[in-house]
Order: structure tokens, then C-alpha cells, then sequence
């Protein structure tokens, strides 16, 4: 249940079309392979200027 409600948050920080490409894009790079929190939080933090650091300590995201 978390992961979710973190998704949303962060859909609401990134806004919906960043979210929405921020998406493709990680699924697009990582199709077949391993993915770790690392690689979503460096897609993430790419979509945005703003610093995601608080948004991962606060979701308990590490």
C-alpha cells in the first residue's frame, strides 16, 4: 500500500506528463533486466530540478 500512495505523491511532485514519461522511459531502459531503488530514484530525480532527497526520507525510500 505504501508503494503506491508513494507513487501518487510523486506524480504529484513530478506533475502528470513528467510522471508519465519518467515511467516509460525507466520501463524502457530496464525491459528484461534487473532494476534496482537506486536506477528509479536516479529516473526520478532526472525528471525533476527539484531535490527529491526529503520526498525519499520521507517515504522511507532508500
Amino acid at each position: 500500500m505504501r508503494g503506491a500512495c508513494a507513487l501518487h505523491d510523486l506524480e504529484r511532485v513530478l506533475g502528470g506528463p513528467a510522471m508519465t514519461a519518467m515511467l516509460r522511459g525507466y520501463v524502457r531502459d530496464h525491459w528484461l533486466g534487473v532494476a534496482t531503488t537506486a536506477d528509479f530514484t536516479r529516473a526520478a530525480q532526472a525528471a525533476t530540478t527539484e531535490d527529491l532527497g526529503p520526498f525519499w526520507t520521507e517515504h522511507r525510500i532508500f
